[in-house]
């Protein structure tokens, strides 16, 4: 079985600079009624925050910038207030789609306009949708957060079809002011 954490912190070049903050996790996780899968958090609490190949943006909860719950709250209130006629995702129905506690939970996003969700299910997997801008489309991705992760910054197609970027390895980080 593939360690796909330990992967992606190879390919973040070590271990980070762990900086936990359970009680904010505690805060976050009490205001979605949900549980943040660990590796989602392990790699938040390492990195964050960060961007990432100058193009994926990971936040933080336990600083004032770069906020990971205020980013939640805002992007859970930009993503309510539109008008969802038709989408393709299976998961998913446009009738029924909601965002924040009970529907999808933002956990990423690029500065090409993709926003990556969490769906909980009933059989407590949680599944990865991403939201393409370009396409307004939900596209899914039945696996862990740092299997996308590593899929992602191995150029993968994780953003929706013919999503590969192109960009070669070493991933490039950049840590954000803190």
């Amino acid at each position: 079985m593939t360690n796909y954490l330990t992967q992606v912190i190879r390919l973040l070049g070590g271990d980070g600079d762990p900086r936990p903050c359970p009680d904010k996790w505690r805060e976050i996780e009490a205001e979605y009624a949900i549980s943040l899968p660990v590796d989602y958090k392990e790699l938040i609490e390492r990195f964050a925050p960060v961007e990432l190949n100058n193009r994926l943006y990971l936040h933080h909860p336990g600083f004032d910038s770069w906020n990971l719950s205020q980013w939640m709250r805002e992007t859970v209130d930009a993503f309510e207030n539109c008008q969802w006629e038709e989408v393709t995702a299976p998961s998913l129905d446009a009738a029924e789609l909601s965002f924040g506690s009970g529907g999808l939970i933002p956990l990423a996003s690029t500065t090409g306009g993709e926003y990556l969700f969490l769906l909980a299910r009933s059989d407590n997997e949680p599944l990865l949708i991403v939201h393409v801008g370009d396409d307004d489309d939900f596209y899914e991705y039945d696996m862990g957060f740092t299997e996308w992760l590593c899929r992602y910054l191995s150029d993968e197609e994780t953003a929706g079809p013919n999503s590969s970027a192109g960009w070669a390895a070493p991933v490039q980080v950049r840590r954000l002011p803190t």
